[in-house]
């Protein structure tokens, strides 16, 4: 699959030839497309619950307009769960499956192919996220017929850029213990335990101020509802922690690693 995934040059391979390789091969899967498959179906529950709450929200907020945006959290959910195991499985069976050498074979920069990896990322994180406001723009729409609430499209820009932030953390998240362990289930039992563990260790009162810095309580895993009482520094530090110095140790080891 990847020998016909990537196209065999004596010379250096396009950038963009690597990035779409990668992405194929990150959703040209079985595994993939029923992870994708899981996350649509349950994106749709979300769906009609973010409807059937939305009067609810409404009444919490005490005013008669209501942002589109309040239903992206809810229906984000599934995505922000379950999409990063697709790019643990693209990193980590290059390893696994001993497709390693193959790859870089036909590519022996590495780091244009673990570029390439994080490029791919990227475009569906993306991709992602415009499907994700698509949803909740509709979402919102039926709701304020349903319930009768007034829609309000107002929205800060800030807070519309940041509401896929947890998704992307995830996906990161999940790449970083990938290219880090490069052992799928060891990556994908990291990445669902890393967030809880941290929000738990920042309840005791003893260690909280030390622990808040290092927790991924922004995370929006199965485990953690959302960010509360999160400062940007705590959010920074937490996500150079945990994805930006794990990914440069990985990113050198397999830099390193010797093939054979």
């Amino acid at each position: 699959m990847i020998a016909n995934s990537l196209p065999v040059n004596t010379g250096e391979v396009c950038l963009l030839n690597i990035v779409k390789a990668e992405l194929r091969k990150a959703i040209d899967n079985q595994v993939a497309k029923t992870i994708i498959l899981i996350t649509f179906a349950l994106t749709i529950a979300m769906f009609a619950v973010s409807i059937l709450r939305f009067e609810n929200i409404a009444l919490q907020m005490g005013v008669d307009g209501v942002l589109w945006i309040e239903t992206f959290s809810t229906i984000s959910n599934p995505a922000n769960t379950l999409l990063a195991i697709i790019f643990i499985l693209l990193v980590c069976e290059e390893w696994t499956r001993g497709t390693a050498l193959i790859t870089y074979t036909f590519v022996p920069q590495r780091n244009r192919i673990i570029l390439g990896k994080l490029i791919a990322l990227l475009i569906f994180y993306i991709g992602t996220s415009i499907i994700l406001y698509v949803f909740s723009a509709i979402a919102s729409i039926i709701a304020s017929g349903v319930h009768s609430v007034t829609l309000s499209w107002l929205a800060p820009i800030q807070s519309i850029l940041f509401l896929p932030l947890p998704l992307l953390v995830n996906l990161l998240l999940g790449f970083t213990m990938a290219i880090l362990t490069r052992e799928k289930t060891l990556a994908i039992v990291l990445f669902f335990l890393i967030p809880p563990a941290t929000v738990m260790a920042s309840l005791v009162s003893e260690i909280e101020p030390i622990v808040r810095w290092f927790s991924l309580e922004h995370s929006s895993s199965i485990f953690v509802g959302g960010s509360s009482n999160v400062s940007v520094e705590h959010y920074i530090s937490s996500i150079i922690f945990w994805i930006v110095i794990p990914c440069v140790i990985g990113v050198w080891r397999n830099l390193k690693i010797d093939l054979s």
